[in-house]
């Protein structure tokens, strides 16, 4: 149930696609994101002004959702640059003719990348509480401590054995771990023919702005090569739907009070936020060139009970709780929309389920909280005073982020359900019955 050396014997791959080299296609692929066209907005929506603009991108693979919204014109402001449209409230009439693809609701067998970590063991916990079939791939790498992976893994055993138990089948049927890289041909062929699988669920990646400005060609190969690879794999075994994980991170520095998929995200500013947004021109392509239902999820500051312990939610929760000293990069103003996990796994399943033919999809709460807000928060919970010291803003950080999920609620079904407060509480208690 739980091998790497699970019964498949090494082979000698006969494809070389998986191969790729990854300073061409991160080239590449800014290079073709610069060739954008834009296009003037010139409706208003009844009343309301939401955003301002001067040019609006018109990527084919999000232009169905507003099509009759834009015009393919150019404009230009006073310094003769094609400037991007600012989002001042959530624009739901953007997508208000869209298409929408009913849920698949039969059993499946789903392919979880990364599913040791932090949203991908969640993920996966979910879809076997559902009765689904998990086949889990994770390379285990040391970005934070292996023992936290080994123990996410350990949980999703123990939730195998007790639907194995409920079910009358046995947990080998429900759960299979193995341990690799999904750059790895030899191995992630294999998987594909003794599991014939069908739905993909991609959270692999390694994960980290700051990180990323310090080791870019490391996040090159794990987050473009690797969501390549796995492209790759869908293509080669026509697989009926693909979700992969982008980030909050591709906006940059958006003037946006609400982060729109409509807007342009060609400006990232971390090694990192190339990457995810590479990952969504490459969804791009391949769905256009072979038809593959791809979706990918821009998720907005993540937290909750397991969360990664090198993010802030995580480090303040118990560094507070510990009396230990907090860094504080700026003067705490910066906002992030957190959202709690169970939120953005409900997300992630809903996707799963509908086949879009290729959709890009904010997951957030939908509002922002300021860092001292939070902070604030966790002290109430945790019952005691934060000791902290304030540093510089850091290279590659942003100073707000905030979700119109209004494209997901119409095209998913989704809403975040668990307020700031909630949450923290939650975490605070997970936090205090785990590791105090």
């Amino acid at each position: 149930m739980t091998r790497l050396d699970d019964e498949i014997p090494p082979r000698k791959s006969t494809r070389r696609l998986f191969h790729v080299a990854p300073i061409v296609v991160i080239t590449n692929l800014i290079a073709y994101s610069q060739g954008r066209i834009s296009v003037a907005v010139s409706v208003i929506h009844q009343d309301e002004a939401p955003f301002t603009t001067t040019g609006l991108r018109g990527d084919r693979g999000r232009r169905s959702n507003a099509t009759d919204l834009r015009h393919d014109a150019r404009e230009q402001n006073s310094t003769g640059v094609h400037s991007a449209p600012t989002f001042m409230k959530p624009s739901p009439y953007l997508w208000e003719y869209e298409s929408i693809v009913f849920p698949h609701t039969g059993h499946k067998t789903v392919l979880v990348t990364g599913a040791a970590g932090f949203i991908g063991s969640h993920t996966a916990f979910a879809l076997l509480e559902r009765g689904d079939e998990v086949i889990v791939v994770d390379e285990m790498n040391d970005y934070y401590d292996v023992n936290v992976k080994e123990g996410n893994l350990q949980l999703l055993r123990k939730k195998a054995n007790e639907m194995a138990s409920i079910t009358g089948g046995m947990a080998e049927d429900l759960l299979t771990i193995y341990k690799g890289d999904v750059n790895n041909a030899t191995l992630m062929e294999a998987i594909f023919e003794k599991h014939s699988l069908k739905w993909i669920c991609h959270l692999a990646a390694r994960a980290g702005v700051r990180p990323s400005i310090q080791d870019p060609l490391l996040y090159i190969r794990a987050n473009v090569q690797g969501t390549t690879s796995i492209l790759e794999l869908a293509k080669e075994y026509n697989v009926t739907n693909v979700v992969i994980a982008s980030s909050s991170s591709v906006y940059g520095e958006s003037e946006s009070t609400y982060f729109s998929e409509a807007e342009h995200t060609d400006e990232p500013v971390s090694p990192y936020a190339t990457t995810k947004r590479a990952g969504e021109l490459l969804s791009y392509t391949y769905h256009r060139l072979f038809n593959l239902p791809i979706t990918n999820l821009r998720f907005f500051t993540v937290y909750g009970p397991r969360g990664r312990p090198d993010m802030a939610p995580y480090k303040f929760v118990s560094r507070i709780a510990r009396g230990d000293v907090i860094e504080q990069y700026g003067d705490g103003t910066t906002s992030r929309d957190y959202t709690y996990i169970e939120d953005i796994v409900n997300g992630v399943i809903r996707a799963i389920d509908r086949p879009y033919p290729y959709q890009v999809f904010n997951l957030g709460k939908g509002s922002g909280t300021k860092l001292s807000e939070f902070i604030s928060l966790v002290e109430k919970y945790v019952g005691k005073k934060a000791i902290i010291q304030v540093m510089p803003a850091q290279p590659g950080d942003v100073p707000f982020t905030n979700a119109d999920v209004s494209k997901a609620m119409r095209l998913l079904g989704y809403s975040s359900s668990v307020q700031m407060e909630e949450g923290i509480m939650r975490t605070v208690k997970w936090f205090n019955e785990t590791y105090l």
